[in-house]
């Protein structure tokens, strides 16, 4: 085992510009992964995937990462299982590749430890959707898990790699629902002289025969290997995101193969049998045109003989194409009909209420096709909040970016009630409130320095020049964004009551006292690390001056929008400090 152990770090720690690969993980000592995963404690497995037994761990600097416990009688055949997976995962790199962090040897174990992904394996996440009878996975998500995993076997075909063990406990979601391809242990080199397209003949792996649903008949039949047995995986695992149930779970899946199924459900126009109902497909016409495209597609990657197969390039150009026909659908201005919000909120069920506002109450909603959304409710059809409304219709139609919430449409007049449906951002804004209010927004020609107007919104953010005098310019925006930066690094709220005198006190002038009087340690929250960590001290005091920098008044002293925004990533980077603005 020693000679082993020896010759792998001989092989990966050699320098690379000799054709030797070297190794981007660690050789980790055993006691290190037994202490992370609490001496391989039972509560830390996360399951078994064929030999594997795997476990979260969490290490010193607080990593968190998954270890795979190896071991076998065949000690040949899981030490070239292992050195495959050590040796694709250092040569490619992807995001949508799980990460490779290290490996480790203990007597006749072979350990791997990886990224740890939050939500599990795909697998995992059907089968509890199955279980609970309910859709968490929206249609547009479904598209994106198949985008990634297309990404990554792209990826590896085009470095010659077959994977060979695609399948839905081998994808993997992080928090963002991103997919991530695992299992390179089977995976193949192709001959650097062999097409990337070209077959050969080799002999059945025992360990794939396991996942036999998952397997290219041809592959299991005659032995005939290329990239075109990932295509057909592929397209199994496209079943199961379509029906929102693994493969072998489908009713006849035991008599005949799963493509066989598929393509007499499609010949008989009876997709209905296969597809998941909670989709929304059956009341949504566009969304069925989808689902019934991706089945089509599924149909194509499981097609005989292998030449008639797309590859995966073509596949991920398809499902591309798909995604961009389903976010015009969303992204194009919607009028929702009262009882669809009305259904989508639960009757605006007191407890789906996500804020209140100044004219209205945002309401958490699912739509038919399971797509998450915030509803805003607006009090009444006054003046004042038609305005409201309008206007936050106006900005939101001319204004796209991935930092801007979403607007997806709006009520009709039909009925007696003003909504507006935006986005559903999870995790809720900074002070666990409604989302960004662009109802107080203006929209100014390029030649305006400020415009004249009645001052709304919450007193606590507000430039003090506006409100005193009405006068609004873009440095009213900085104002307020120096208010949340405050906020950031003191955990405190934007305004409160002092307790003893029953005094408003704002956050802007209180931490300006603060920094005057050289005791910001005062404002900044403790458990951020400022007294512990050189580093957090620095960059809390950069970000501190440069929020009161943000708040100057008067407001010509305050810096651009832009400037700020250097100046952030510079803190970041550690490599630009405050006094570079000016």
């Amino acid at each position: 085992m020693r000679l082993r152990c020896n010759l792998l770090q001989c092989c990966f720690t050699s320098s690379s510009s000799n054709g030797v690969i070297q190794i981007k993980g660690k050789i980790f000592p055993y006691l290190i992964l037994a202490q992370a995963t609490n001496n391989f404690n039972k509560r830390n497995c996360l399951g078994k995937i064929g030999l594997k037994n795997l476990y979260y761990g969490k290490l010193r600097d607080g990593c968190e990462i998954v270890i795979e416990r190896v071991s076998s009688n065949d000690k040949r055949q899981i030490f070239q299982q292992f050195l495959n997976e050590i040796l694709v995962s250092n040569i490619l790199h992807h995001k949508n590749l799980v990460t490779f962090r290290g490996y480790a040897f203990h007597h006749e174990e072979f350990l791997v430890a990886h990224e740890y992904l939050s939500n599990g394996t795909l697998a995992a996440y059907l089968e509890c959707e199955i279980q609970h009878n309910k859709c968490t996975l929206p249609l547009l998500t479904r598209m994106e898990i198949a985008i990634d995993i297309a990404n990554a076997l792209s990826y590896l075909h085009k470095h010659g790699i077959i994977h060979h063990n695609i399948n839905s406990s081998n994808i993997l979601l992080d928090k963002n629902m991103c997919a991530k391809v695992a299992g390179l242990h089977l995976s193949r080199k192709l001959p650097e002289d062999v097409s990337v397209n070209a077959t050969s003949i080799v002999s059945i792996s025992s360990d794939l025969a396991k996942n036999c649903v998952y397997i290219d008949p041809e592959y299991v039949s005659h032995g005939r290997v290329s990239t075109k047995n990932d295509v057909y995986s592929f397209g199994v695992v496209l079943c199961d995101l379509i029906s929102s149930k693994l493969a072998k779970y489908w009713e006849g899946c035991d008599r005949e193969s799963i493509a066989a199924l598929l393509g007499r459900n499609i010949e008989n126009q009876a997709l209905d049998k296969v597809l998941d109902p909670r989709t929304g497909f059956q009341s949504d016409h566009k969304i069925m045109q989808v689902m019934t495209a991706m089945a089509e597609l599924a149909l194509n990657c499981m097609g005989f003989p292998q030449e008639l197969r797309p590859n995966m390039e073509q596949v991920l150009d398809i499902l591309n194409g798909k995604r961009l026909e389903r976010y015009k659908t969303i992204e194009a201005f919607r009028i929702f009909d009262y009882a669809d919000l009305r259904k989508a909120t639960m009757q605006f069920r007191p407890d789906r209420i996500l804020g209140e506002g100044g004219f209205g109450s945002v309401f958490y909603g699912k739509l038919q096709d399971g797509l998450e959304v915030a509803i805003k409710r607006f009090h009444n059809m006054r003046q004042n909040s038609l305005k409201q409304f309008m206007n936050e219709i106006e900005i939101l139609r001319l204004l796209h970016h991935r930092n801007l919430v979403s607007l997806y449409g709006r009520s009709s007049f039909e009925h007696n009630e003003l909504f507006l449906v935006y986005e559903y951002v999870p995790n809720g804004t900074v002070s666990r409130h409604i989302h960004g209010d662009f109802g107080l927004s203006r929209s100014q020609p390029d030649y305006v320095t400020h415009v004249s107007t009645a001052p709304a919104g919450t007193n606590a953010y507000m430039d003090p020049e506006y409100f005193q005098t009405g006068r609004v310019s873009y440095r009213s925006d900085v104002y307020s964004f120096g208010v949340v930066l405050f906020e950031l690094i003191s955990s405190k709220p934007a305004f409160w009551r002092d307790v003893p005198h029953g005094e408003a006190v704002g956050l802007p002038k209180f931490a300006i006292i603060k920094l005057l009087n050289n005791t910001l340690k005062e404002l900044v929250d403790p458990d951020i690390g400022y007294d512990s960590d050189k580093d957090v001290t620095e960059m809390v005091t950069a970000v501190a001056e440069l929020a009161f920098q943000c708040v100057q008044s008067p407001k010509e002293l305050r810096p651009s929008m832009k400037q700020v925004l250097e100046t952030l990533e510079g803190i970041k980077k550690g490599t630009w400090g405050f006094n570079q603005i000016t």
